[in-house]
């Protein structure tokens, strides 16, 4: 087989569009945080200071991917259409009321979309602390923190889950926070006072970003409790988080407005916001980038995910983590500092070592051997599970035929039925 096959082509590029349209969020999200745009009224202009309007964007990105979902379901739809009439007729009602195995072996019930709106609450906090983070600190700061979401989520996994950590993951954990340690340690002991980029509390942004993590990893363990018992499409996930995460995002935009605050008289005026997007076309191709990059991002990064692996997804966001650093070297948002390669390099070495990109030698070999055999008990733990519930499956259906049969035998015929 060719090393540039199809199949090799679509996987390269699928992960070079991830890495473009990921970077372009960030950046884009933090060009918008740069901006001071005249809005309503004769006053001079204002920062772009809208956290929950940004959150709002990003959940509008995430809802496109409903739309996507329903989209490639239309196919499927009229094809099934013109066959559903015969398929209906050959079903008898034997099949429908056989009690054997293969049918008290249920498939995974379709998602619940209602399911989604707790991970949808952890999104929206996270996502809106995140803003404010990112609007505190510097954009590359901001995402490397964002790495110490496998601590977290790590961590939970293993107290609600019953996730096994090995000691891979333990030092990769390590790692990560030491990393985490020194990129901020970077802020406070050599902060900048030059370039476009000035931020004006980078300590307090920082903190808010590890806080976001906290309810990211809250987030990734829910959906992964509740969706594992549901056939769940990436897609329709993405898609219906996104629509309860708007919905709620502007319920919460709308009470804002009313409470009083220093945005032209609001806590957060959403208002203003728009008009500051009409007044700069620049602020509103920003906007317009975050919103259509997330949906981007997060469809490329699902299709990396059932292509390969999520460990291929999480290296490649790694990589982002450095282009948005270049990138804002390049146009002057930040200067080199060697405290924060350092604290880069020690990230990316922990989260390869927890994700398994980095194999140790000797280790690699005990691993699989006991990671195997660790599989081989789960799996075997499970069908007995299954297999329980399927016997009971079955003798509730014999109790229920048990007592129909009596029911037949009291009443006899159905002409004897005493009709009250």
């Amino acid at each position: 087989m060719s090393l540039f096959d199809s199949g090799a082509l679509i996987t390269i590029f699928l992960a070079v569009a991830m890495l473009f349209t990921g970077t372009i969020n960030t950046l884009a999200t933090k060009f918008q945080d740069l901006r001071v745009v005249k809005g309503i009224g004769d006053g001079p202009p204002t920062a772009f200071e809208h956290p929950f309007s940004q959150t709002a964007a990003m959940f509008l990105g995430e809802l496109l991917c409903l739309f996507v979902f329903y989209l490639t379901l239309l196919p499927k739809y009229f094809s099934k259409k013109g066959s559903s009439g015969e398929e209906n007729e050959s079903l008898t009602q034997s099949d429908a009321l056989a009690g054997d195995d293969s049918q008290a072996k249920q498939k995974k019930p379709k998602l619940n979309p209602l399911v989604l709106w707790i991970p949808a609450c952890c999104d929206l906090g996270g996502t809106t602390l995140l803003n404010v983070g990112l609007f505190l600190t510097y954009a590359s700061v901001y995402q490397m923190l964002r790495g110490i979401v496998v601590v977290f989520n790590g961590l939970l996994a293993f107290i609600f889950l019953k996730q096994r950590l090995y000691p891979h993951h333990w030092g990769g954990i390590l790692l990560i926070v030491l990393g985490t340690v020194i990129v901020g340690l970077n802020t406070i002991l050599y902060p900048q006072g030059e370039g476009a980029d000035v931020p004006r509390n980078p300590t307090l942004g920082n903190i808010l970003v590890i806080a976001a993590q906290v309810l990211a990893a809250i987030q990734f363990v829910v959906e992964e409790k509740f969706l594992s018992k549901y056939d769940a499409p990436p897609l329709q996930v993405v898609g219906w988080e996104g629509f309860w995460g708007l919905s709620m995002c502007s319920v919460v935009l709308f009470v804002l407005y009313w409470i009083p605050g220093s945005d032209y008289g609001s806590m957060e005026n959403a208002v203003y916001a728009f008009a500051q997007m009409y007044y700069d076309w620049k602020l509103l191709l920003a906007v317009l980038g975050s919103v259509f990059s997330i949906a981007f991002f997060n469809f490329f990064g699902i299709s990396i995910t059932q292509r390969i692996s999520s460990t291929t997804r999480s290296t490649i966001d790694s990589m982002r983590t450095f282009l948005i650093w270049i990138v804002s070297l390049i146009i002057g948002w930040e200067h080199f500092s060697w405290l924060q390669i350092g604290g880069f390099a020690v990230l990316v070495l922990g989260s390869s070592i927890y994700n398994e990109v980095l194999p140790i030698p000797y280790y690699r070999a005990w691993y699989r051997k006991n990671k195997a055999d660790y599989l081989k008990r789960q799996a075997e733990e499970q069908e007995r599970k299954e297999q329980e519930e399927v016997d009971k499956t079955i003798e509730r259906r014999k109790a229920l035929q048990i007592k129909y049969r009596n029911q037949s035998k009291d009443y006899g015929s159905y002409a004897n039925v005493p009709t009250n």
